[in-house]
């Protein structure tokens, strides 16, 4: 585990990810993961998609719990449903973070050779001179076109 640098568990899981990423790989995953997205197979694509649709489920989770509270002022029912619903909520959302940083990672370092190959980049084992390849070469900008005459 890195370093926690966030205000919550689940948002130091996913940071950590590209911490270790950037240490590791020298990638900058917020620059590389759209790129990356479009060469993962649809099964993993698929995979990824539905853990963080499981992230998002568990977060409404919370929000409702929190919509709930005020409600127990006047209606006394309501404080243990809330009460409940944030418990749920926070594991449900521990176990999506934890999954969803998982996969993200074992994205990236399964497949972007898979992203080097159609960048054109010469094969590399996975590691900061793969990475680096990668990153100076999404990070560049793209030549104009010659204007047609």
């Amino acid at each position: 585990m890195e370093r926690p640098e966030r205000p919550t568990w689940s948002g130091d899981r996913i940071h950590a990810t590209a911490v270790r990423l950037d240490r590791d790989a020298h990638i900058n995953l917020l620059i590389l993961w759209p790129h990356l997205w479009l060469v993962l197979p649809e099964e993993i694509r698929g995979e990824i998609s539905r853990s963080r649709a499981a992230l998002a489920r568990a977060a409404v989770l919370g929000g409702w719990a929190l919509l709930y509270l005020p409600l127990a002022w006047w209606w006394w029912p309501a404080a243990p449903l809330a009460a409940t619903m944030v418990v749920v909520s926070a594991r449900r959302l521990r176990a999506a973070s934890d999954t969803y940083a998982t996969l993200l990672e074992a994205s990236v370092r399964l497949h972007l050779a898979d992203l080097a190959d159609k960048l054109r980049i010469e094969e590399q084992p996975m590691g900061p001179l793969l990475g680096g390849a990668v990153m100076r070469r999404l990070s560049s900008p793209v030549p104009a076109a010659e204007p047609a005459s």
